[in-house]
C-alpha cells in the first residue's frame, strides 16, 4: 500500500493496469506525475492541489467537474463509485481507503 499512489479524485493508482508498465502507455501515478497521467492533464488534480487533500474534503463535493470526469471504459457510473470511496476515505482515513480500493479491484478482476 502506497499513499503516494492515491489520487485526489478517488482513484488508487496502485490498482491501475497502466502503473509502471514496460510498454506504452505507462504511468507512475497521478501524484508522481503532478496530475498529468498518460492520458493528459487532470482538471480534478489541478483543482484539488494546494486546496484539499482529496476531492471528498471539498465543500463543493461532488461538483459537476468531479461527476463529469471518468474513464470512458468504465462509464460515468464510476464517478459515483469514486465519490463513495472518497466519502469513506474522509471518514476512516487513507489506509483503510487503500485497503477497500484493493479489495474492490480484486473483486472486479474475479468477476471478469
Amino acid at each position: 500500500m502506497d499513499e503516494k499512489l492515491v489520487a485526489p479524485c478517488g482513484t488508487y493508482c496502485g490498482t491501475c493496469s497502466f502503473l509502471n508498465r514496460k510498454e506504452k502507455p505507462s504511468c507512475s501515478g497521478c501524484g508522481k506525475q503532478n496530475g498529468e497521467p498518460f492520458w493528459g492533464k487532470c482538471k480534478l488534480y489541478a483543482c484539488a492541489k494546494g486546496r484539499v487533500e482529496h476531492c471528498g474534503m471539498c465543500e463543493d463535493f461532488p461538483c459537476d467537474l468531479f461527476v463529469d470526469q471518468f474513464d470512458p471504459a468504465h462509464g460515468q457510473k464510476s464517478a459515483f463509485t469514486r465519490a463513495g470511496l472518497l466519502t469513506y476515505r474522509r471518514r476512516v482515513g487513507t489506509q483503510k481507503f487503500i485497503e477497500m480500493s484493493e479489495k474492490l479491484d480484486k473483486e472486479d478482476k474475479q468477476r471478469k
